[in-house]
């Protein structure tokens, strides 16, 4: 146990030093070692003890109040102190299984075909048969041979919102991976007048009566005899299953590869050199060529860096078919 030495004191009273007045000559203030020198030679060891205290009860006091801060912040995480924290569930270990991979008595067992609606919100079936225009035109769009062209929906449609559907139409084709991208055409949507060609879009029983329905699946298409691009309403709601849930860059793809048509083209079955399926490709169907590669799902007929777009394009019925059973299964 550490005791204090008793202070050696003498016995006769100590001299007073009268403070000399400030200002005068003999003022002057001592410097902190002075200070320090007459403060160890008068307590001797205690001098050095005591700020070593000082130190000590700071560092505790410091540990104390952390530790009652930390406590607050745990109860504030957790949930409370720890009685209450004792009734919450405990953390899952590291090894817990977090998934379970055994199918449900109401899981799908069977593939889904490419060529399926994807589930989604309702849309019309049947229209009325006839068109108006989306009130809208643009400048011209490109350098080149210039095609005038219009928006439309048939009437009857419910539930698409037409301003955001002649927004789509109009991005899509102005962008420049689009069909302006060479520079050797110009597009420009014009609110009256002559047209090259009309975007409609069309109920799912309509777009029979224009494009068929050989195939049984819900597509769009393209009919030289109107020079009517067959948007269909279905689609346009639902997307496809070779864009999963994409459905806004599925949009894009249907608004390019009809007009595709509009323009001239013809419909590709191969992938591009980078693995990329063509604009031209019946993306809506598949993207399975003939050597069995899946293509990679692309909006753009010249998406950047790809010098073989839009890709090798082929006509007739037979190539089609072929996509279409390879793809449909």
């Amino acid at each position: 146990m550490w005791q204090a030495e008793p202070v050696t004191r003498s016995s006769a009273p100590p001299r007073e030093r009268p403070a000399p007045a400030a200002g005068t000559a003999g003022h002057r203030a001592s410097t902190p070692r002075q200070r320090w020198s007459r403060f160890a030679s008068r307590y001797g060891w205690r001098a050095y003890a005591l700020p070593l205290l000082a130190v000590v009860t700071v560092l505790a006091l410091v540990t104390t109040t952390n530790g009652s801060v930390r406590a607050a912040v745990d109860d504030q995480v957790t949930g409370g102190s720890p009685a209450q924290r004792a009734a919450a569930p405990p953390r899952a270990a590291s090894t817990a299984q977090l998934k379970v991979d055994t199918p449900g008595s109401n899981a799908v067992t069977s593939a889904m075909s490419s060529t399926q609606l994807p589930p989604g919100p309702k849309y019309t079936t049947t229209g009325a048969g006839t068109f108006r225009r989306i009130p809208g035109s643009s400048p011209v769009i490109g350098r080149g041979t210039l095609f005038r062209f219009d928006v439309e929906v048939e009437n009857g449609i419910q539930g698409v919102d037409l301003a955001q559907f002649a927004s789509v139409v109009m991005s899509s084709l102005s962008d420049h991976r689009s069909w302006t991208g060479t520079g050797q055409l110009a597009l420009q949507r014009v609110a009256s007048g002559a047209v090259d060609f009309h975007v409609a879009l069309t109920s799912s029983m309509t777009v029979r009566r224009f494009c068929g329905y050989d195939l049984p699946i819900e597509t769009s298409c393209f009919d030289a005899s109107h020079r009517l691009v067959v948007l269909n309403v279905a689609r346009w709601v639902r997307g496809a299953q070779v864009y999963a849930s994409d459905l806004a860059t599925y949009r894009i793809y249907a608004v390019n590869h009809e007009v595709g048509h509009a323009l001239g083209h013809n419909h590709a079955h191969d992938c591009l050199k980078n693995g990329l399926a063509p604009a031209m490709m019946q993306q809506t169907i598949g993207s399975r060529t003939a050597s069995g590669r899946i293509c990679q799902a692309n909006p753009w007929p010249y998406p950047p860096g790809v010098p073989d777009a839009p890709g090798a394009e082929q006509s007739g019925d037979g190539p089609d078919m072929a996509f279409y059973q390879r793809n449909s299964g």
